[in-house]
């Protein structure tokens, strides 16, 4: 956690944990993290796992990372897209850190998005994503 800290200071933001139970934040849905850019703060629901919560600060990091500002008068398709920018931001990172675990250079059919995706409990719904990652980084690792 604290690597993530450090890349929170060098982007200028702060991270705080909140409990559901005791907060003035009014979150809506299922929501985990959020990212207010105004102030440079991201906060984190404290009840989630250690892995989980890495993630939605990565995500977090990745609006920090990509200046998104979220104004309601953004349309759906606009959000959309700065929520796979900050998805991307987080996979991209893990990967990075999931291929630095390896002891030597993994080979393109070794690369299995399936055991990529479990290793940091990613749902489905970010397939084609990591999919992206890792064919981004395949396609380095073949002009090499």
């Amino acid at each position: 956690m604290s690597k993530l800290r450090e890349l929170s200071h060098d982007l200028g933001a702060t991270i705080y944990f909140f409990s559901t139970d005791d907060n003035d934040l009014e979150l809506y849905g299922d929501v985990k993290g959020l990212y207010l850019p105004e102030y440079d703060i991201i906060y984190i629901r404290d009840d989630l796992s250690r892995t989980e919560q890495e993630n939605v600060i990565l995500h977090e990091l990745g609006h920090c990372n990509r200046g998104h500002i979220h104004y309601t008068i953004h349309s759906k398709m606009y959000s959309s897209k700065q929520e796979a920018e900050a998805d991307y931001y987080m996979i991209e990172y893990r990967f990075k850190e999931w291929i630095s675990h390896w002891d030597f250079e993994p080979e393109i059919y070794e690369l299995k998005i399936e055991r990529f995706m479990k290793a940091y409990e990613f749902n489905n719904t970010l397939f084609n994503l990591c999919e992206k990652v890792i064919n981004g980084y395949c396609g380095y690792y073949e002009t090499a």
